[in-house]
Parts: C-alpha cells; structure tokens; sequence
C-alpha cells in the first residue's frame, strides 16, 4: 500500500482548512490546560479543608506534599507489605517487633473504614469524626497517661503535626530505639477530627489494620523515614471503641519503651 497516496486527501483537506484545524488544536489543548487546572485547584481546597497540620497551610505545603505523593505508598491497608522474618533479623525493627502489647486481643472493629483523602501530610480522617467530647476525653487521657507514668512519658507539643497539637513522647534521658529515631521521641498524638497517630509493633499494628481499626500513613516504611508500624488508628465513635483507643496507646507506650518499662493504665480516664 502506498502510505503517500493515502495520506494526500487527509494534507490537502488541512491545507484547505488550516485556519479551522488550528483553531480546533488550540480549543482541545486549552480545554486540557483548564481542566488540569480545574484539577490541581480542587485538590488544594480539599487538602486545605483539612486544617492545620505540620506543614505549612499555603501553597508551599501544598507543593511539598505533592512532591512526597510521587514516592509513597498506596498499600496501606495491606497489613504486611513486606518481609516481615527479615525485618525481625534486622537491627532496625528485631524480635521485638514480633511481640504484641495489647492487653488481651485485638477486636473487630464494627462497620466500614472511614474516608482518609490520599494526601501525605495532613494524613486525617474526613468521615466517622469525633465528636468535640470524645475529643476531650482523649486529651484528658494524654495528660493522665503522663501523671501515670511521670518517669517514662511526657506531653509536650508536637513535632510531627506543629504546635497546635499536643503529643506524647518519651521522657528526655530515654534511649530511643533505632525505628523512631526519626521521631525523636515523640510516639503517639491525636488530631482534631479525633484520628491519632502512634507507633506500633509490626504485630499490632498488622492486626490493627486487618481489623480495621487503623491504616498505615503513606510515608510509613519509606526510605526509612518513618517506621513500617507508624499508624493512623481512627477515632473513636462510643465507649467501647475508647477503651480500644486506649489500650492502643498504652501499647505504643510499651513497645518504644523496649518492653521492659511497667506503663500504667490510668484509672478509667474519661469514662
């Protein structure tokens, strides 16, 4: 077949019309340009409605995690996506990691997920929020937690998230295991919508998300950045799911403290 024969109606067609068929080009491209735009300006106003978080509220932190998106995971759902005999021969995780500090087992968490938009930072739940007294309840809980156990935690602002949220870390003075050194102490702070990260055992924290009481943050396990069991347990609807919220925390404390430290439950806090 002779490509040259074929092609000369479809050249001098555009010969003739060259004028429309430039105008037609630049109407496509443009409708492109505006719909990528229409795109990236609905996205920012979905991730500023989230609020206040450790980056900055501006176009800036906007930037900069659209930047982290490019690399972080999407699996984090999965319990274990990775090996996990060989993060426990490693010096980063070790035996420990195999260990659970939940008291008793880990339930089943009633109904379905809630929504958590694909932003690295802020990492927030957008539906099943708690309500402004589970909110205070949890707070409280962070100050009694301290008052408990006065010689291995603290509560100061955090780090990860600015200082609009108050978190808990470990006392100053406390070796901090390999996996949380990036953390610098800090192991566990709730947010506004009643959602809160901490730092689990790669045991709890695969049952936590098998369970469905907790997700992996998307930066969890990437280059090393945050550990592999840094998750987002969701917040709390009812009394039952407090307790639950509470052993969880309890647990964290446990684990970054090596598991050789007596943490104290304190005494029904927000009952």
């Amino acid at each position: 077949m002779d490509i040259s024969k074929a092609t000369t109606p479809f050249v001098e067609l555009f010969q003739q019309n060259r004028t429309l068929c430039t105008a037609i080009a630049a109407t496509v491209a443009a409708g492109g340009t505006i719909s990528i735009i229409s795109h990236i300006v609905a996205d920012y106003r979905a991730w500023y409605a989230l609020g206040p978080n450790g980056l900055p509220l501006n176009i800036f932190g906007y930037l900069f995690q659209s930047i982290g998106r490019s690399f972080a995971r999407l699996d984090t759902r999965v319990p274990a996506p990775y090996d996990n005999a060989q993060l426990a021969r490693s010096a980063r995780y070790g035996p420990l990691s195999q260990r659970s500090f939940f008291s008793g087992s880990i339930p089943s968490r009633k109904g379905a997920r809630p929504e958590v938009p694909m932003f690295v930072g802020p990492h927030r739940q957008t539906s099943q929020q708690a309500a402004p007294a589970m909110r205070s309840r949890q707070e409280a809980f962070l100050d009694a937690l301290a008052a408990a156990n006065p010689s291995l935690i603290r509560v100061r602002p955090s780090n990860l998230e600015g200082p609009l949220f108050r978190s808990v870390w470990l006392q100053s003075g406390i070796a901090l295991r390999d996996e949380i050194k990036n953390l610098n102490g800090e192991f566990a702070h709730p947010h506004a919508e009643g959602s809160t990260h901490m730092v689990l055992s790669l045991v709890d924290a695969a049952a936590a998300i098998e369970r469905g009481w907790s997700e992996r943050h998307r930066m969890s396990g990437v280059a090393g950045l945050m550990p592999w069991g840094f998750v987002m347990v969701y917040a709390p609807r009812d009394d039952g799911e407090f307790r639950v919220w509470r052993e969880f925390m309890v647990a964290s404390a446990r684990y970054v403290l090596g598991g050789d430290k007596e943490v104290v439950m304190p005494g029904n806090v927000g009952e």
